[in-house]
């Protein structure tokens, strides 16, 4: 069915609840019974599913404090954590530019709203204090997952109690969203999946507006659920490239609603360029920073959506008319300085990049490595299989619910391609698999019911119900001695910045309260930098160590066993794998076993016999300390060389 098709009386009955059992006008109950009885029983669905969402993200209480102090991992969360304390004691400021992010200070690429709010909102909770605000941000991830689990419940549950309770349970019991909304868990991954679903209803209901005045209202709406979504994550772009391509093959042959859906574009684009405009001198404009680049998408989204509009009310060709809207589109975005560089920069997030390829959350589904394809699908949960089902249904090509569908189809795939969008795809893929089991219900297959139910809940009880009853510690065995490393350099008297992996930045940053020249963005806005520090570890001259460590302030390089990451620090520092590990194995090169990091970690920077001024014995670095996990380990130690130039 083609976009400029009337889909108007199939639309009118459409709802995410459309089909789904309701009380009919010869039903032996009085229409003040039905009115009495649909919001009892949404209230009750809400309000069972907020207990146990609660309940299961509240079960690591016991590793989630340690003497009322609120424990966080070393990773992406404890640099919230220093946001949100921030924010905390300056209410609505927000830590932007870090003096300790690189050789000069950096900015932050994530958008202030989450960090900002959490802050103010603990502060005006009673956290006065940075342990005490932390304290009580760190309950806000399972609260807000929770009210979203039973919200969607609730709201389902007025039509159909068998469809509020299956897609809430489902949203409940999603395994990557549960990791991400748990106490202590405080990245801003637990906040994607309520933004996303709104932006998708926004949308939904733009699709449906019956008067123009309705769909410019809910374009200021679904422009509203946009912002919202870019101020949390710049990444939730791609549900605004989503709302448009949704619009395309859902709304109805009248042009107004594209009109409202370009002023919801043009309000986001025309709030993030207000936002760019106040940001202080040198903020990046790159894909990573929320700004020019994702202004110059949504205002070719808006001039888009113009184009098309026009041609409905003029019944142009449907072709022709995504041509010439593409085209002007296109010419919008390019406008934009650095906007279309940006663009191509930012589709690395979908792979080709090596320090994209490195992380665990990036990793594909199913066809990774190391993957294992019957616990990725538990990751992605059954609500897949369902919502892959649903396509069949003609119900679930229309209206809202066509967009509901296709959001989740998308995010799903996304998943496939990175699990970093899991947190999105599994309870996005539950609410539809909980509406499509209650149609089938009313369509007389009961039998099936609750084998579909076992489908849809099943996989992601599996996973979850180990995390439930077992809770991981913040604070995995692995990370201890670099926990201690931090420390150690946390209570050294001399000055300077840190050379540490790019993963620990932020707990050196934060914990040891020093400048790190990596941490734990990454290449995000400065790649070369990022690059250059990670490069000088495999030079196999201790005087290029020294001088980078002279001009940039460092004091202190923390080195972890090569043996195990090697390969891919060469790979994600620019340089060709093969040139420091063998073909066809995993043993170094003889380049590698020359470089600075392992004549330091393996031989103690001592000299080797005829290998002239690059293999002389270490003049500028000392072994200062070295922290494992246990005294008796001999494996995984973590280094801590201290640069004292000979001279000192």
């Amino acid at each position: 069915m083609g976009p400029f098709a009337n889909n108007r009386s199939d639309d009118r009955r459409d709802d995410l609840h459309d089909g789904l059992t309701a009380i009919s006008d010869d039903s032996p109950l009085s229409t003040r019974t039905t009115r009495a009885s649909v919001p009892v029983s949404a209230l009750v669905a809400g309000s069972v599913i907020f207990l146990v969402a609660f309940v299961l993200r509240i079960s690591n209480l016991s590793t989630a404090f340690a003497n009322g102090v609120p424990q966080f991992a070393p990773f992406d969360e404890m640099y919230h954590a220093k946001r949100i304390a921030y924010s905390a004691a300056r209410p609505f400021r927000v830590l932007d530019f870090d003096v300790n992010r690189g050789s000069h200070g950096a900015f932050c690429p994530w958008p202030p709203l989450y960090d900002m709010l959490a802050g103010a909102l603990a502060r005006a909770a009673g956290g006065r204090s940075a342990v005490r605000a932390l304290a009580i941000a760190t309950w806000f991830p399972p609260i807000i997952a929770s009210l979203a689990a039973a919200v969607i419940a609730g709201w389902l549950a007025r039509r159909s109690l068998l469809a509020g309770t299956l897609a809430g349970l489902g949203v409940t019991v999603a395994t990557f969203f549960l990791d991400k909304s748990r106490l202590g868990a405080i990245d801003h991954h637990f906040l994607e999946f309520p933004i996303v679903i709104a932006v998708a209803a926004s949308v939904g209901h733009l699709n449906r507006a019956g008067s123009p005045r309705i769909a410019y209202r809910d374009g200021a709406l679904f422009g509203l659920a946009l912002v919202t979504a870019l101020l949390v994550q710049p990444a939730s772009l791609i549900a605004g490239i989503l709302a448009m391509m949704a619009l395309l093959l859902f709304a109805e042959r009248e042009g107004f609603r594209f009109m409202g859906a370009a002023l919801g574009f043009a309000l986001a684009a025309g709030f993030i360029l207000i936002y760019r405009l106040l940001r202080p001198p040198g903020y990046p404009d790159e894909a990573w920073y929320l700004g020019i680049p994702h202004a110059a998408v949504l205002a070719g989204a808006a001039a888009a959506c113009v184009v098309i509009a026009i041609a409905k009310r003029r019944a142009l060709p449907f072709g022709g008319a995504i041509v010439t809207a593409g085209a002007i589109g296109a010419i919008v975005l390019a406008a934009f300085p650095a906007a279309v560089e940006s663009f191509l920069s930012g589709s690395r997030f979908f792979g080709g990049d090596p320090w994209f390829s490195s992380i665990v959350e990036f990793q594909p589904l199913f066809f990774g490595p190391e993957s294992v394809p019957f616990a990725d699908f538990c990751l992605l949960g059954g609500g897949a299989l369902v919502s892959a089902a649903a396509v069949f249904d003609p119900r679930w090509r229309v209206g809202r619910r066509g967009t509901l569908l296709f959001f989740t189809l998308a995010y799903v795939a996304l998943a496939i391609s990175s699990m970093r969008f899991l947190a999105v795809a599994g309870p996005l893929a539950a609410v539809v698999g909980g509406i499509a089991v209650s149609d089938l219900r009313d369509r007389g297959f009961s039998r099936s019911v609750w084998l579909l139910a076992t489908v849809l809940l099943a996989p992601s009880l599996l996973l979850s119900a180990g995390r439930v009853i077992r809770p991981a510690p913040p604070l995995e065995a692995d990370a201890i001695a670099m926990v201690r490393a931090a420390d150690f350099v946390r209570r050294s008297n001399a000055p300077g910045r840190v050379v540490s992996p790019w993963s620990w930045g932020h707990l050196f940053n934060v914990l040891a309260g020093r400048g790190v020249l990596m941490d734990n963005f990454g290449i995000m806005g400065r790649r070369t930098e990022f690059e250059n520090a990670r490069g000088i570890l495999l030079s196999p001259r201790e005087k290029a160590v020294a001088d980078y460590c002279r001009w940039n302030g460092v004091r202190f390089v923390i080195l972890q066993d090569p043996v195990p990451f090697f390969a891919g620090h060469a790979e994600t520092s620019g340089f060709p794998r093969s040139a420091f590990e063998k073909p066809g194995s995993t043993s170094p090169t003889r380049l590698m076993t020359s470089t600075f990091w392992w004549r330091a970690y393996f031989e103690g920077g001592r000299g080797r016999p005829g290998a002239g001024s690059a293999g002389s014995a270490f003049r500028d670095f000392r072994l200062v300390a070295v922290e494992r996990e246990r005294p008796t380990d001999l494996r995984g130690a973590v280094q801590i060389w201290e640069y004292r130039p000979a001279e000192e």
